[in-house]
């Protein structure tokens, strides 16, 4: 299937596994369903709604009743397993005694 397609459209795709794999990655997705994708510097940002644009981090440390809003919606569950997966990449580390 991958020969056909790269005889179908020689001017698009080359045979090489390093442009396949960039090709593939075009979409820049951290989820599967593009609510969350990087931007230009790879920091994940809001792809919808009223902080489109807006890293996920500075969402959380301005609005952290987002987070919670999203695990309450209607989002798939890879949606919700990324954004907890940033949640926690980005949350304060906790006071060691």
């Amino acid at each position: 299937m991958l020969k056909a397609q790269l005889d179908r459209y020689p001017d698009d795709l080359e045979n090489d596994v390093d442009f396949l794999a960039d090709f593939t990655r075009m979409s820049r997705n951290v989820d599967f369903a593009g609510r969350i994708v990087l931007n230009d510097d790879d920091v994940p940002v809001f792809n919808f709604g009223k902080h489109k644009g807006r890293p996920v981090a500075e969402v959380f440390a301005s609005e952290p009743s987002y987070y919670n809003w999203m695990l309450n919606g209607d989002f798939p569950l890879n949606t919700k397993q990324v954004l907890t997966r940033l949640r926690l990449e980005t949350a304060p580390n906790p006071v060691k005694k």
